[in-house]
């Protein structure tokens, strides 16, 4: 397992703009491992087990049918990752993966100043601009451009949606984007069975006006997966991984009150 040091550079473009890029993070075995548990992991919550691609298909990936791509939660490459470009403790939320279909309009996935988190995003075709890569507008997770998106971002451009000045996450599988979940982001010109896969965590909140905002986000967190047939967020498989750091987000999200 590789085990990574951030440059001083990386975690400065992190915090200034919200985003930084690791290319080809992944090894060749590792990402052929990933591909297979990424669709046989998805179909598994398809209605009749193939994406009709029609519309996004969501399914979290916390169970023993996707042991690599769960495992990724207690990886450093991952997880000291997150806390350094933080320099605060974090616990991990998700791991899961989607089936795009076709565009996905400009938002952030936090709308509150207040509340952390950080996504880590893995493509599994190449991607441009031109066919749905995901495109960030930086900066846009602090003030004061993260409250002028939220109350009007046509009015902010004066362009078109697609339009929008932004970095595109033009990629290869086995790149990987970091990006605070209080960025704007979006996606235009994508095919009917975009694959991306996430590694999410939250800041430990320390206020009791922190911790109502990370209950509420883990409880949406929790109704979206519902939606898509999935009625336990934190599975027993996740919970009784045997890692000091996991045991920790364990009993933290006990002491939330939102373990399932």
């Amino acid at each position: 397992m590789k085990v990574m040091s951030l440059t001083e550079q990386q975690v400065n473009h992190f915090r200034t703009f919200g985003f930084v890029v690791f290319r080809q993070l992944f090894r060749p075995d590792e990402l052929k491992l990933y591909m297979d548990e990424f669709d046989r992991g998805l179909d598994l919550w398809v209605p009749g087990g193939q994406h009709d691609r029609q519309k996004r298909h969501h399914a979290l990936f916390t169970y023993d049918t996707t042991p690599f791509i769960c495992s990724l939660h207690d990886d450093p490459r991952f997880a000291d990752v997150a806390e350094e470009l933080y320099g605060k403790p974090m616990f991990g939320l998700t791991v899961n993966g989607n089936y795009y279909v076709g565009d996905t309009q400009g938002h952030p996935d936090s709308g509150t100043a207040q509340h952390s988190g950080i996504k880590f995003t893995i493509y599994l075709e190449p991607l441009t601009a031109a066919d749905g890569a995901l495109r960030l507008i930086p900066g846009s997770h602090r003030e004061p451009l993260r409250t002028e998106l939220a109350k009007d971002p046509q009015a902010k451009f004066g362009v078109r949606p697609e339009d929008v000045p932004c970095y595109s996450f033009e990629s290869q599988p086995g790149d990987v984007l970091a990006f605070d979940m209080r960025c704007w982001h979006a996606s235009f010109g994508g095919s009917d069975h975009r694959r991306m896969g996430v590694v999410v965590y939250f800041e430990d909140p320390q206020t009791p006006e922190t911790e109502a905002i990370t209950k509420e986000k883990i409880e949406n967190a929790k109704k979206l997966a519902a939606s898509f047939g999935q009625t336990v967020w934190f599975t027993p498989y996740w919970r009784s991984i045997n890692n000091l750091r996991h045991q920790r987000w364990v009993r933290r999200l006990g002491e939330l009150g939102v373990l399932d």
